[in-house]
């Protein structure tokens, strides 16, 4: 359906001023993204779109798979809002300059629906900052990467910000939230009493570890980022060290250590491009 909203009172408006928040996210499982890039990423990816907020002289600019299913009877499509821009502001966390809001369907994923020995993935631990969580799901999915999996602590990669920071990287790979670092030795415990294939895990560390661009990375491995100020924790005291080499002082953040790590995990492998 398509329709007119004429204030701040309406249904979807509120809500997506609720889904700025983790606690309503959470609750409704759903998550609130804003941008045509963000929209045209979700619908791409078959996303469980279900309502759109888009300004009065930008609705020809919708995705037209979109448009056609909202002008139609089918009770699945998503419900489209056409709004005045200051309505649009005032249900966006961005507060101006947005084009569109619209609310989706969190992917919801388990370490389950992952084939962790067979691909490599990206641990979070304790990030708190939702862009640089963003950044290494995009990068991630930049280099073939199989899942990220985040932490309790980890900031919500769902969010808003995150969102904008993984440029609909969210939608196409795997991203696994609430994630313990107990729940993932206790996942390979289980893997390898099934006699399945099991990753190797490393962790990243600024100091002592193998150099990242000497190591000789299996088919399954799992490498952890920590939070930048305190790092790696006595979670994973059983695994393997890498290092990224800097010349004078520590200056990567997660995001730009995440992104280099993922460069080197995809590099050399099947999926990688010619000549890159």
């Amino acid at each position: 359906m398509i329709r007119d909203i004429a204030g701040r009172q309406n249904h979807s408006v509120k809500l997506a001023r609720k889904l700025q928040k983790k606690k309503h996210r959470r609750e409704r499982g759903l998550l609130l993204a804003e941008g045509m890039d963000l929209l045209r990423a979700a619908v791409d990816a078959d996303g469980d779109i279900h309502d759109v907020l888009v300004r009065r002289d930008l609705l020809e600019e919708l995705p037209r798979s979109l448009l056609k299913e909202a002008e139609g009877a089918s009770t699945t499509a998503a419900d489209v809002g056409v709004c005045d821009a200051e309505t649009l502001e005032y249900a966006s966390s961005l507060g101006g300059g947005v084009d569109v809001v619209f609310t989706c369907r969190v992917p919801a994923w388990s370490l389950g629906d992952v084939s962790l020995g067979e691909t490599w993935a990206v641990f979070v631990d304790g990030a708190g900052d939702p862009g640089n969580v963003g950044t290494v799901i995009r990068s991630a999915v930049a280099f073939g990467g199989g899942a990220v999996i985040c932490s309790p602590g980890t900031a919500d990669p769902f969010s808003p910000k995150a969102m904008r920071a993984g440029m609909g990287a969210q939608f196409v790979l795997p991203v696994v939230v609430e994630v313990s670092p107990g729940d993932l030795w206790a996942r390979l415990r289980t893997l390898k009493e099934q006699g399945e294939p099991v990753p190797e895990v490393w962790v990243a560390d600024p100091h002592g570890g193998v150099d990242v661009r000497s190591v000789a990375w299996p088919a399954g491995v799992i490498v952890v980022l920590g939070e930048e100020r305190s790092g790696p924790g006595a979670d994973w005291s059983q695994a393997e060290r890498v290092t990224i080499p800097q010349v004078g002082f520590d200056s990567l953040n997660v995001a730009m250590a995440g992104t280099i790590l993922a460069y080197e995990l995809g590099r050399g492998r099947a999926a990688w491009p010619d000549g890159k």
